[in-house]
């Protein structure tokens, strides 16, 4: 009987442990942590400065000087233009060199006169300055005949930025070549934009441009430090700062939008293309040395939060406060503490 009594005493003393160290490995104390909530916005890069060369003629792309990704500097060649003018436009242009040659040469015969009189006191200095504005102004006239006709033949004009070589307006890399060779260029003018020839950026800054919502726009701010991780490079991560919050809206998809830009700079080891996708995140709030439990632990009930309190060996429910939320812990603001534990 003693040993029957002593097998059956391990028995529930080994069930009672077992059971013992199942509820332990089931439970969890809340712990002491900083708790992070973040918002994540979707967007682009891009170049800060993106610069659109053009040509300052008509005609149609003969052949391109660079190459895509190519380095230019300010004044180098990137493409030529060749002209297609009607023959009687040329005809026109040498017809109206030939009317101002014959009456420059008659204006200058006369200023020269003129000027020997007025030398000699034989005229008055009113009648020589009549004579000496109309010679000048045939001067300007013959030489705008000869230059518009020069352009016509040769391409360019002597001695001026007109020419049918496109030249880089600045320093940096050509990253589009948007025209085949043979395609119709329009001339950049004060009543048109022109056609554009090439696409330069200065690839040493860049921004990241994205839409946030309502809410988010009102907690961002000019200077806010926004986090750019580029989807394609895994682990590089590159802090930005807000420098435009646009005012105005645009509703997508039935939600106010506001577009928003972050400059930031890349190391020389890292490069960038110009419209790589790239998610943003920035800190909505943060709490700091606060209780924390995970997630997992909560049991909701008509917007309430419980857990499972281990009590005397038994799971009672308990209500608790809670605070923000990073997704995984959350903020415990009353109802338990540090010692208690909490069913997983």
């Amino acid at each position: 009987m003693i040993l029957i009594m002593v097998i059956i005493g391990a028995i529930f003393f080994s069930e009672n442990q077992s059971k013992k160290q199942q509820i332990i490995s089931q439970v969890i104390n809340a712990k002491r942590n900083t708790i992070t909530r973040k918002q994540v916005i979707s967007g682009n890069i891009f170049p800060v400065k993106e610069i659109e060369v053009k040509s300052v003629i008509p005609g149609v792309l003969e052949t391109y000087y660079v190459r895509t990704g190519g380095n230019v500097r300010k004044g180098d060649k990137i493409a030529k233009i060749k002209t297609v003018f009607e023959p009687s436009q040329i005809e026109n242009a040498k017809m109206n060199l030939r009317t101002a040659e014959i009456a420059f040469e008659k204006d200058r015969i006369n200023y020269e006169r003129d000027k020997s009189l007025f030398e000699k006191k034989i005229i008055a200095a009113s009648e020589y300055e009549i004579s000496e504005k109309t010679y000048l102004t045939s001067k300007e006239q013959h030489e705008y005949a000869k230059n518009q006709l020069h352009l016509l033949t040769e391409g360019f004009i002597p001695m001026s930025d007109i020419s049918n070589v496109v030249i880089a307006t600045a320093n940096g890399t050509i990253i589009d070549l948007p025209l085949e060779e043979g395609a119709m260029v329009a001339e950049r003018s004060m009543f048109r934009d022109g056609t554009n020839v090439a696409l330069i950026a200065q690839l040493d800054s860049f921004l990241f441009k994205g839409k946030v919502v309502e809410t988010d726009a009102l907690v961002l701010r000019n200077g806010t430090i926004l986090t750019v991780m580029p989807t394609s490079m895994n682990g590089l991560k590159i802090d930005a700062t807000i420098r435009k919050i646009s005012p105005k809206g645009n509703f997508e998809q039935g939600i106010m939008k506001y577009n928003i830009e972050a400059i930031f700079s890349l190391p020389d080891s890292v490069h960038i293309f110009s419209g790589f996708n790239a998610t943003a995140e920035f800190i909505l709030d943060e709490r700091r040395d606060v209780l924390t439990l995970p997630e997992s632990c909560l049991v909701f009930d008509n917007d309430s939060a419980f857990v499972n309190l281990l009590e005397h060996d038994k799971f009672e429910k308990k209500h608790i406060v809670t605070g923000i939320s990073d997704g995984i812990n959350i903020e415990v603001v009353s109802g338990i503490t540090e010692n208690d534990k909490v069913k997983k």
